[in-house]
């Protein structure tokens, strides 16, 4: 439980040292018309209260830009767009508007895109941390300058003063395992993202669950962590995985749809059946897994759901009266199992 922080403006500078606006303005843009002193002691006094320039509406008396800044780690995911789809829903319907960012993968380019969004770009931000954040003390900066947060997805630390949303990524794996387990399969496969994401972490610690729980045989040669997170480079790895197995599975669970759909396409070019010989499940439920033939069964997220959940929390912070401790909220989703041919 932190004390909520307001940001400050022009008109608290003004206050301070007793004289207009206007003047404050002026000095902090070094126009001559203010005598050189007092453009000094605005200068100082602007450094001390922690000021920091508004970009786009230091000219409001709100210091409101009514702007939502998001950052994702890449754009050409599915259900980093499902999320904004419903973060922009919700925004729109409170008369405030998204500034969408990607970090890239890159813990350098999200600090970079934290630091512009602080300058006064936007009111609020919400950001799924990439899988090379191990520290947060760049969020943290944002929370102790009185800026409201969310932090979405892959969440590695919990930090005090921003809200977390989020779905139980190992109990949704652990259900999906166990269902494939109640189904008679014993060879299950397993296909996930790099090792270093946390959302990849705990969809894997449920598989592993799963199979102790029900006693079944974990094989290292059915266990795969691709390495590259560039979708031109997920077709051939999961390619030679398949190829180059001893050990014939029976089923298979998969970290994304986009893995699900890639091991259904590499296996029935090997000539396997599904799901006579290879039952499969894909994670997201993203719109593709109706489309491909035989259709693919996933564990649902509620992305669109989320989306709107994480903005609803962010507009509360805004709303919420400066001097007022703000409670950190963490939201965990459901999730749910959409049956298709692929099981």
């Amino acid at each position: 439980m932190t004390l909520k922080k307001s940001r400050v403006k022009l008109e608290d500078i003004a206050r301070k040292l007793n004289i207009s606006i206007a003047t404050v303005s002026r000095a902090l843009d070094e126009n001559p018309r203010v005598k050189l002193s007092t453009r000094e002691r605005v200068l100082k006094t602007a450094t001390a209260m922690g000021y920091t320039p508004n970009q786009i509406a230091k000219s409001l008396s709100s210091g409101k830009t009514n702007i939502i800044g998001v950052i994702i780690p890449r754009y050409d995911e599915p259900f980093f767009i499902e999320v904004c789809r419903g973060i922009d829903r919700y925004a729109h319907k409170h008369n405030y508007k998204i500034l969408i960012s990607s970090s890239r993968n890159s813990f350098e380019f999200e600090r970079e895109n934290l630091i512009s969004f602080e300058r006064g770009l936007v009111d609020g931000i919400i950001l799924s941390p990439t899988h090379e954040t191990e520290m947060f003390t760049h969020i943290k900066k944002i929370v102790n300058k009185g800026i409201p947060i969310v932090l979405f997805d892959n969440v590695r630390e919990e930090v005090a003063g921003a809200d977390h949303v989020m779905i139980e990524d190992d109990k949704a794996s652990f259900s999906a395992v166990e269902f494939l387990i109640n189904k008679g399969r014993k060879k299950i496969a397993f296909i996930g993202g790099i090792k270093e994401k946390q959302v990849f972490q705990d969809r894997f610690k449920g598989y592993i669950e799963a199979m102790k729980a029900h006693n079944i045989p974990i094989h290292e040669e059915l266990i795969l962590h691709c390495s590259s997170l560039d979708r031109e480079f997920e077709d051939p790895e999961i390619h030679e995985f398949f190829r180059g197995m001893s050990i014939q599975p029976d089923a298979v669970f998969t970290c994304t749809d986009n893995y699900g759909l890639l091991t259904m396409k590499t296996l029935l070019k090997l000539g396997y059946k599904i799901p006579e010989d290879v039952s499969v499940i894909g994670f997201g439920d993203l719109g593709l897994g109706d489309v491909f033939v035989p259709s693919m069964t996933c564990v649902s997220q509620p992305s669109f759901e989320m989306g709107q959940k994480i903005t609803e929390l962010l507009i509360n912070q805004l709303n919420e009266p400066n001097t007022m401790k703000h409670r950190k909220k963490v939201i965990k989703l459901k999730t749910s199992l959409v049956l298709r041919d692929s099981t």
